[in-house]
C-alpha cells in the first residue's frame, strides 16, 4: 500500500529472525520498493542509540547519571543547576515539549532556516523556560536530548556521528545506520511522506541540524536486528547499564513514570514491553519476557500538530501473533460485571476529550492528556458506534503501580468508530478509579 510502506521483521525471536521483508514503496515519484536495505529516517527512535552512547561514557567513568549537567556544560544557564544526567534521560528535567523546544530558534528572524548549528540550538535551549521542577513529573523533551549530545560531544571529544559510529556502528557492522547531513547523499534512502488535507504529500524534514542527537539516526531494518541482538547479549553494554536503561523513572513524590532512558518501558497483558517510536513513523518494540523483537519502519509520519496520520501500533499487533493473549481482539467478549462501571469509564473518555474534570481520573495521569491528546480523543469518540466490555485480566500475582496509583484489576474495551476498531485498556484501582488509560488498534 503507497501510502504505508513498512519494511517488517515481525520479530527477532529467541535470536531467530522469523521474518524480515519489505512491503510498498520507499519513493512514490520513482516507484521504487521497499526492500529489507531500504534506509529509513528513525527520528526518536534515536534517543536509544543518544542513552547507550551516555551509558558508555558512564561505564568509561566519564560521566555520572546523577551529576548535574552543569558539570559538563559549564555555561549552563542558572536554572539548570538542578538538572541532572538523568533528568534528561528520563524526560523528567522540566525542559519544554515538542511543540515549545528551541523557540527562540524557530522565531528568529521570522522565515525558518536551512541550517541550525549547535550553538544556535544551545543559545535557544537556554532562552526556554522550564515547565516544572526537575524530577517532579514526565514531559518528553526532544530539548534533553539535543543537551545529551552535548555532554557526548564535550566528555569523549568527539562529533556525536562518529561517537556513534566508533562504539557501536562499525564494531557491529551496521554499515548501513549512520547520523547524515541533509547534504548526504544515502543510498537506498526512504523518501518521506505526510498526510495533509486528506492528501498523500511529501514530509518535507530538510532543515540541517548540527547536533540531531534527538532524531538523527538513520538505518535499515536488517542493522536494527544486528543492533537488538548485540544489546539483547551484553555485547554494548554491561548488565548493570542495560537494568538502567529499561528500568521506570522513579519521580520525586516516589511514583513511576513508564519510561527508562530512551525507550518506554511499560507492561501489556503482564508481559514486559520496552519501546520507542518515531514521528517519521517508525517503531520499535521488545518483549523481553517472551524473546520476541518486532521492529516497523515505514515512511508515512507526520508532522508537529493535529494529524489523521496513524503508523503506530503495528509492533504490539504483529508482537500479538507470536505471544499467546497478548492482544485483546482476538479474545472472545465476556458478560459485563458491572455496566454502570463501563458507562462511567465511557463518561470520563468524554470528559477527557473536552478537557473536563474527570473525577474517576487519577490526578497524577490528568497533566499527561495535552490539547493534542485530548482532540484525537474527540475525534475518535465523534463517531463512535459501540463501546463495549471484552474481559478484565486476572490480578497481577506481583503489586502493580500506575502513576503512584495501586491497581487491583486491568479491564479492557472495544471501541468502533467510524474509522477503526480501538481497544482501550483501563488499569483499575480497588474503588475503580483510573490509574492509567491506554489504546491500540492492535
Amino acid at each position: 500500500m503507497a501510502s504505508r510502506a513498512p519494511a517488517i521483521p515481525p520479530g527477532r525471536k529467541n535470536s531467530e529472525v522469523v521474518k524480515l521483508a519489505g512491503y510498498g514503496f520507499a519513493n512514490l515519484e520513482h516507484e521504487v520498493p521497499v526492500t529489507p536495505d531500504t534506509v529509513f529516517e528513525l527520528a526518536s527512535v534515536t534517543k536509544q542509540f543518544t542513552a547507550a552512547a551516555i551509558l558508555r561514557l558512564v561505564e568509561m567513568n566519564l560521566v555520572a547519571l546523577d551529576a548535574p549537567i552543569t558539570t559538563y556544560l559549564a555555561d549552563a544557564p542558572e536554572a539548570w543547576r538542578a538538572i541532572t544526567v538523568r533528568h534528561l534521560l528520563t524526560h523528567t528535567s522540566g525542559l519544554p515539549n515538542l511543540e515549545n523546544g528551541f523557540k527562540a530558534a524557530w522565531q528568529d528572524g521570522g522565515a525558518p532556516r536551512l541550517f541550525y548549528s549547535t550553538a544556535d540550538l544551545y543559545r535557544a535551549a537556554a532562552l526556554d523556560s522550564l515547565n516544572f521542577a526537575p524530577g517532579t513529573r514526565f514531559q518528553y523533551s526532544d530539548v534533553g536530548y539535543f543537551l545529551l549530545g552535548m555532554v557526548i560531544e564535550k566528555v569523549s571529544g568527539k562529533r556525536y556521528a562518529p561517537f556513534l559510529a566508533a562504539h557501536f556502528f562499525r564494531p557491529l557492522d551496521m554499515k548501513a545506520t549512520s547520523v547524515p547531513s541533509q547534504w548526504t547523499i544515502v543510498k537506498n534512502r526512504a523518501a518521506g511522506y505526510t498526510i495533509r488535507n486528506g492528501e498523500l504529500v511529501n514530509i518535507r524534514r530538510h532543515v540541517q541540524i548540527e547536533l540531531a542527537s534527538h532524531f538523527g539516526v538513520f538505518s535499515t531494518v536488517k542493522d536494527l536486528v544486528t543492533w537488538d541482538a548485540a544489546l539483547a547479549a551484553g555485547q554494548l553494554l554491561k548488565p548493570a547499564a542495560l537494568a538502567e536503561l529499561w528500568t521506570p523513572v522513579r519521580l520525586n513524590d516516589s511514583s513511576r513514570y513508564p519510561y527508562g532512558f530512551g525507550w518506554v518501558v511499560d507492561e501489556r497483558r503482564n508481559h514486559r514491553m520496552i519501546s520507542h517510536t518515531g514521528i517519521t513513523g517508525t517503531e520499535y518494540a521488545r518483549y523481553p519476557d517472551d524473546g520476541v523483537t518486532v521492529i516497523v519502519l515505514t515512511n508515512l509520519g507526520r508532522r508537529l500538530g493535529p494529524s489523521t496520520v496513524n503508523s503506530w501500533g503495528l509492533t504490539h499487533g504483529v508482537a500479538g501473533r507470536y505471544i499467546p493473549g497478548l492482544l485483546v481482539g482476538p479474545q472472545p467478549a465476556e458478560p459485563d460485571p458491572d455496566p454502570a462501571l463501563s458507562q462511567r469509564l465511557r463518561q470520563t473518555l468524554d470528559a477527557i476529550a473536552r478537557n473536563e474534570d474527570a473525577p474517576l481520573l487519577n490526578p497524577r495521569l490528568a497533566p499527561y492528556f495535552t490539547p493534542e491528546g485530548r482532540a484525537i480523543v474527540a475525534e475518535r469518540l465523534a463517531s463512535v458506534a459501540s463501546f463495549s466490555f471484552v474481559a478484565c485480566d486476572p490480578v497481577p500475582t506481583h503489586a502493580t503501580e500506575r502513576f503512584g496509583m495501586m491497581v487491583g484489576r486491568v479491564c479492557h474495551y472495544r471501541l468502533v468508530n467510524a474509522k477503526e476498531t480501538r481497544y482501550y485498556t483501563f488499569w483499575l484501582s480497588a474503588d475503580a478509579r483510573i490509574a492509567d488509560v491506554w489504546s491500540t488498534t492492535e
